[in-house]
């Protein structure tokens, strides 16, 4: 059986594939090519003559399912939405994916973003560099120490608005610092946030009380825009937003107004409206945003857990044993 894998995949992982599938091995980071055009992706897949799918960007809607006989697609995702689930499912295919398989790497991207806001690293640095901050004197590093000294994480409130498994592992993260930390989840019971150490709020009291509010929500239609103009106004002139998660979780409008208006200390934002970010975004005019191209999971550690997940499903199915990971399991039989 032959298999087409365009995902970022660990090259020792892949080793464990080669004795049961014949493997070509064309990476979207290393060849720069997504597939989002139906007709050349149908030809790629024909002509490497695949059954076994596995991709992480590319576009495996309707006509793919209709024109190659695939007998499962692997997805390195923790949302295969890249996937057409309704064609998957007319045609028995299973879809396998990666659930949390960047939850790890997010959670470090969002502990630094605190850091870096709570001690104004990026602002230093960048005055340094520029020439803007200099020490002729002793006033000169009162004025530094006054304008950059910032706060310690154990001295503040964090909201957490989303508590699922990025969520949980900021929590994790952050307890040895020691803060008060909030969190509004209304899909996780409170018994079970206090457990981990989150004292449940709602939204409003966690908004007006936090320094830090860090969203890691899942994008639903009613989470879409939660932070808008008004949860915006609610939060202190001085807090900081964080977002790991998805912008649309934000009205970016909104956002960009409160932080031009000085109606918030700044921000921290991994994720954008219009993606990938370029030099026009009026984000980067602003000294207290600090942003990043969509880098939570983009570590070489994602690479390799999600190729070990997608390894060890794909050994599974083929083996006629039931995988762990399965978008779409109403496509195979009954437990």
């Amino acid at each position: 059986m032959k298999a087409l894998i365009t995902a970022a995949f660990d090259e020792q992982t892949l080793s464990l594939l080669r004795p049961c599938l014949e493997v070509t091995y064309e990476p979207y980071r290393k060849t720069g090519k997504i597939y989002h055009d139906a007709d050349e992706f149908i030809e790629k897949i024909r002509r490497e003559q695949a059954e076994v799918l596995v991709v992480e960007a590319d576009l495996v809607h309707e006509e793919v399912f209709e024109a190659c006989p695939l007998r499962v697609v692997g997805c390195c995702r923790g949302d295969p939405l890249n996937v057409s689930r309704e064609a998957a499912n007319l045609r028995g295919v299973p879809i396998l994916y990666t659930p949390g398989r960047n939850a790890e790497s997010v959670a470090d991207l969002t502990i630094a973003f605190m850091l870096c806001l709570a001690r104004n690293i990026l602002p230093v640095n960048l005055g340094l560099r520029s020439g803007k901050i200099r020490f002729e004197g002793t006033r000169d590093i009162l004025r530094v120490f006054d304008r950059y000294g910032g706060f310690e994480l154990g001295g503040c409130t964090i909201g957490l608005v989303g508590l699922g498994r990025v969520g949980r592992r900021v929590a994790e993260r952050l307890r040895p610092f020691g803060p008060r930390i909030l969190g509004y989840d209304p899909a996780v019971p409170e018994e079970a946030l206090r457990e981990i150490g989150v004292e449940p709020v709602s939204l409003p009291v966690l908004l007006e009380s936090a320094d830090i509010v860090s969203l890691h929500a899942a994008l639903t239609p009613e989470s879409q825009k939660m932070i808008d103009e008004k949860a915006l106004s609610r939060m202190k002139p001085t807090a900081y937003l964080v977002n790991t998660a998805r912008s649309f979780l934000t009205d970016e409008k909104a956002l960009l107004k409160a932080l031009r208006e000085g109606r918030l200390g700044g921000a921290a934002l991994d994720v954008f409206d219009e993606e990938p970010i370029d030099s026009e975004n009026p984000f980067l005019e602003l000294d207290n945003v600090l942003c990043t191209p969509h880098l939570g999971g983009a570590t070489r550690d994602v690479v390799k857990r999600q190729s070990e997940m997608i390894a060890q499903d794909l050994l599974r199915y083929l083996n006629g044993e039931r995988p762990y990971h399965v978008w779409n399991p109403e496509v195979l039989p009954p437990l």
